[in-house]
């Protein structure tokens, strides 16, 4: 299509346009207009025009209210510690599962343990388990430290600039 052909395509379209609004009233021209527009508005928002807006809060806006309230009430560095202690928490539950199925501890374990093979199995466990919170504590701290220096080398740097 070259751009003659568009010209084209554009004036018969005014024309076309120019026609029509000659041909109706007005008032006709405004109600279609408005019948439109609210159509349209409506699908565009996937709500009924002659509702009104809904003015309840979201599930978002509930969690963000409750985020801050957690924030104000706690602190940053004790949210903080909060949500680190429950992502390792959530981690630790996480590998306790796949241990006890390893360990045969699990439900669907056949046979399943009893007596001293299953005391010595849920002490592994518990030694497993511990020894992973320490990792994850460890890894925890050293990220903290990273980013501390790296906060303070940061502004060292700026500083030097």
């Amino acid at each position: 299509m070259t751009i003659k052909d568009t010209e084209n395509k554009i004036e018969q379209l005014f024309s076309n346009t120019l026609n029509i609004t000659k041909k109706e009233n007005a008032s006709d021209l405004v109600s279609s207009f408005a019948e439109e527009f609210h159509r349209q508005l409506a699908s565009i928002s996937n709500t009924n025009p002659n509702k009104p807006a809904a003015t309840e809060t979201s599930e978002s806006d509930t969690m963000v209210e409750e985020f801050k309230n957690t924030l104000g009430t706690k602190g940053a560095l004790t949210f903080f510690q909060d949500y680190n202690n429950e992502k390792i928490e959530k981690m630790i539950e996480e590998k306790k599962a796949e241990l006890m199925d390893k360990l045969g501890l699990g439900e669907s374990a056949q046979p399943p343990l009893t007596g001293n093979a299953r005391t010595e199995a849920l002490a592994t466990l518990d030694q497993m388990l511990s020894d992973f919170r320490k990792q994850l504590m460890d890894k925890l701290n050293a990220e903290n430290k990273l980013d501390q220096q790296n906060s303070t080398l940061s502004t060292f740097l700026q500083k030097m600039s």
